[in-house]
């Protein structure tokens, strides 16, 4: 009950809409923007001022179906560029990377923000063309392979001015409030695989039995960004770019739409979101409120109104090893794709 409680106080306490922030004459990059509240983060850059929108769609026709309703709605045009991204592919994403890598440095464009939001929740198992269940290929390898390859590009325009007018560039990578609930009994591997695979938390998630996982696949998003974070302090503890995540509560969208195939799914799913959801775009303006947060936000996560309470969760201390080993079998992967690729990445 306490969390259905919660649940209904969020919904009827939104945070505040932050319009007074202009992005006037910034690029912001933000993926899974076709529907939803990634729609609604971009309808809201736009709105602000922003000079240059990158959106990403799996459906280039959907894409650019986006791009004109964007359009149409601001009527903003020349602004909004879509590129196509599969995040289902590592190959697709190493293509994006490089096409948006390439294109802005060719314009002489800086990257000031970008906002990682695509992501899947799959009702059964289903295996991407990588190999991977692609819950944890999209939520979390291709993510955390796309953070870095975008990382350099990020920082690359950042001066001691820059730092100094408070205008560092953000990462944010949508996470979610599940990523809190999960606890150590779920994260453990059969005694077999753990003594014989060399990637024993990967490799469970990797079957089709696991339960909660898109729950883990959050965590373990979590666990790479913080891990990305504590990597680009600087030595006298300054920041080029600030990296935090964004938890934007249950909302309204298409992200469960496959637990919904049957009438009366659809019934119940809606009833429960009248009562308890917040609409996408009170979504959206959480994930736009993440990207003009301090240097407190860095490798934290923000819920819209401040930085999340982790005691007592796998993010706080209690999950420390699990933390240090998540990343070392992701940046494996990473690592792996960089060689296959033949793509440089600062993975340590």
């Amino acid at each position: 009950m306490a969390g259905l409680y919660r649940l209904y106080h969020d919904k009827h306490n939104p945070p505040a809409d932050f319009t007074h922030i202009s992005f006037h004459g910034k690029t912001i990059l933000i993926t899974g923007a076709t529907s939803g509240l990634g729609f609604e983060a971009a309808l809201k850059f736009l709105q602000q001022g922003v000079s240059s929108l990158i959106i990403s769609s799996r459906d280039y026709a959907r894409g650019q179906q986006t791009q004109k309703e964007l359009e149409s709605r601001t009527g903003r045009r020349g602004v909004v560029e879509v590129y196509p991204l599969d995040m289902s592919s590592f190959q697709s994403v190493v293509e994006f990377a490089a096409r948006v890598n390439t294109e802005l440095l060719s314009s002489g464009r800086r990257l000031d923000v970008v906002v990682l939001n695509a992501g899947v929740m799959h009702r059964n198992f289903v295996c991407s063309e990588d190999g991977w269940e692609d819950t944890l290929q999209v939520n979390t390898l291709s993510t955390a392979l796309l953070a870095e390859l975008l990382l350099p590009t990020l920082q690359r325009y950042n001066s001691e001015q820059v730092i100094a007018e408070g205008d560092v560039p953000h990462l944010v990578i949508v996470s979610s409030g599940t990523a809190l609930r999960v606890r150590r009994k779920d994260l453990l591997p059969p005694p077999s695989l753990s003594s014989s695979s060399s990637h024993p938390l990967l490799d469970y998630l990797n079957q089709p039995s696991t339960r909660k996982k898109y729950a883990i696949s959050k965590l373990l998003i979590e666990y790479v960004s913080r891990s990305i974070a504590d990597q680009t302090i600087n030595p006298n503890g300054s920041l080029n770019v600030i990296i935090n995540t964004v938890k934007p509560g249950l909302c309204a969208s298409a992200l469960g739409r496959q637990y919904t195939t049957r009438w009366y799914g659809r019934l119940a799913a809606g009833m429960f979101n009248w009562l308890f959801a917040r609409s996408a775009e009170v979504g959206g303006r959480v994930l736009v409120s993440a990207c003009v947060q301090g240097y407190e936000s860095h490798g934290r996560m923000w819920k819209g109104d401040g930085v999340f309470d982790e005691t007592g969760t796998l993010l706080g201390k209690e999950g420390k090893a699990l933390k240090d080993q998540a990343w070392k079998e992701v940046s494996d992967v990473l690592q792996a794709q960089s060689s296959k690729f033949n793509v440089s990445l600062d993975v340590r």
